[in-house]
């Protein structure tokens, strides 16, 4: 019941991003801001800004510890 139940939400929520000029993409993605490595599997971007995270990011993670 409850995956059902979150597959019903997940939908909810992508259909109403179709609506305007958001996109969603999922995957590994990291983006470095300042020092830090933030990362994601889900994310929410402006199609018209575009996204700023990749996997080529990620190699940075190991590299900051």
């Amino acid at each position: 019941m409850k995956k059902l139940l979150l597959i019903a939400l997940l939908g909810l929520f992508l259909t109403a991003c179709s609506k305007v000029t958001d996109a969603v993409t999922i995957g590994k993605k990291c983006v470095v801001k300042d020092d830090k490595v933030v990362y994601s599997y889900v994310w929410l971007y402006n199609k018209a800004s575009g996204l700023n995270a990749d996997a080529e990011q990620c190699k940075q993670i190991a590299e900051k510890k």
